[in-house]
């Protein structure tokens, strides 16, 4: 019964992800869209840089995203002789939909005994019906697919750690157990690079947690996952050697997101950022509106990196933008830390609530998106709290990928899309926060309902 409820739920989840990713989003985000020019030009020219139709006259430089998608998008281009992004979001959506028992999986794992398969259950329904998610199928956007990567890669990771007290696995099968969490974890950086630092942070929290296994074991276990990912890195890193002529991270860009992170003004929210730099530097005003006078150009060219790009250059002449950014974001930090440590806790403090109970406005636009949203993540609170109460390995796992996430969001740009990539995750911890409200009322009516003895 519970096998059925999962092929449906999945058949379900597949439907509505291959009907979006089949019509295409109304919309498409300005993200999507740079990555499908990204996707074309490594496959018409072998290039990895914004260009043709559509290309923006002030685009991020292509280094600033993420290699993971548009290279696996280039590879069906290449594979197809068609540069038809349909079936690439189609195959986008089936990889977003292993999600889908990956998440019941884990569920099951991390269920209590007397769960009744509620937890397993609810877990799968919500990466399955999720708007967000489904909504995501239509585009070219890596935070489903990076998804199901890091949801894998916990479950490998569980599963190497079980293997681990075998004494009778061999060589081969134990090198293997480490080597598969540790290729999805760089598969996963090489999509979301945040998430290498994430993923160290996380593989440094398993040695801690395995310590007792024996420090010849732990080091093993741990060499193993960091020469996976570095396996998996090291060519674009390669890559990014030869052309730069300088050890590059897997992207750029860090600079614009640390600096609208830091921008205390915008009260955490990065939409407030440009609109505000433009009013406190009216020059910066006036020359966009020379510039765009001989050019032609309309309001659409004023974009953030348009206009981080004249500031960093006016600040710091002469400096590579990123690293300019990057500077003026660690004295804005520095300034409200001395200056004002209070109003900057207030700030963090702020924006780490911002990525978790805000959402995606797309589906918290509304009252009841927004009270469906925070129910499932006081949900998963209240799951995250069962499992440090029951003392299970696995909270301090999940623990590191959550802080991770929350101090990335909390340092740099606090988008709610942070989240989403570990919602699969989440949706576990609220299946096992809500099986635990269901036994707990569940027992309240047997015991309100048991009759009492008559003297």
């Amino acid at each position: 019964m519970r096998l059925l409820a999962l092929v449906l739920i999945v058949v379900a989840g597949l439907a509505l992800r291959m009907d979006a990713a089949w019509q295409g989003a109304p919309e498409n985000l300005p993200d999507s869209a740079a990555y499908e020019r990204i996707a074309r030009g490594l496959h018409e020219d072998g290039e990895f840089i914004q260009k043709g139709p559509g290309t923006p006259a002030h685009a991020q430089p292509a280094s600033n995203y993420s290699p993971g998608l548009p290279l696996a998008v280039s590879a069906v281009f290449d594979l197809t002789g068609d540069d038809d992004v349909r079936l690439a979001r189609v195959l986008l959506a089936l990889l977003g939909t292993l999600a889908i028992p990956l998440a019941w999986l884990l569920a099951r794992r991390l269920a209590p005994p007397e769960d009744p398969g509620i937890a397993s259950f609810i877990a799968a329904s919500v990466v399955a019906f999720y708007p967000s998610l489904i909504t995501d199928a239509g585009m070219l956007l890596t935070e489903s697919l990076a998804g199901t990567l890091i949801t894998g890669a916990l479950l490998a990771l569980l599963r190497a750690r079980d293997h681990m007290r075998d004494r009778n696995r061999s060589a081969a099968l134990r090198i293997t157990d480490w080597m598969l969490p540790g290729c999805l974890l760089g598969m996963t950086a090489m999509v979301r690079p945040e998430y290498l630092v994430i993923s160290l942070v996380l593989i440094g929290v398993a040695a801690v947690v395995d310590r007792h296994q024996g420090i010849r074991r732990v080091l093993l276990s741990t060499g193993l996952m960091l020469l996976a990912m570095t396996l998996v890195i090291a060519p674009w890193v390669t890559r990014n050697l030869d052309d730069s002529g300088g050890l590059a991270p897997l992207s750029t860009g860090g600079g614009q997101t640390l600096f609208a992170g830091s921008y205390l003004a915008s009260a955490g929210d990065p939409l407030e950022v440009m609109p505000r730099v433009l009013r406190n530097n009216p020059v910066l005003a006036q020359r966009i509106e020379i510039e765009n006078a001989i050019s032609g150009e309309g309001p659409e060219s004023v974009t953030p990196e348009r206009v981080l790009t004249m500031l960093a250059s006016s600040r710091m002449p002469g400096v590579p933008t990123d690293l300019a950014l990057t500077r003026m974001g660690r004295e804005n930090y520095l300034r409200a830390l001395f200056g004002d440590p209070l109003g900057l806790t207030g700030y963090v403090a702020g924006k780490s609530a911002r990525i978790w109970w805000r959402g995606r406005t797309d589906l918290t636009g509304s009252p009841a998106g927004r009270a469906f949203h925070m129910t499932l993540v006081a949900g998963a609170l209240a799951g995250m709290l069962l499992l440090g109460f029951r003392r299970r390995p696995e909270f301090w796992l999940i623990l590191a990928l959550a802080v991770g996430v929350t101090i990335i969001g909390a340092i740099f740009v606090a988008s709610p899309r942070r989240t989403l990539a570990l919602w699969p995750v989440i949706a576990c911890l609220s299946g096992i926060g809500f099986s635990l409200a269901f036994r707990l009322a569940r027992d309240a009516v047997a015991h309100r309902m048991r009759p009492v003895p008559i003297a």
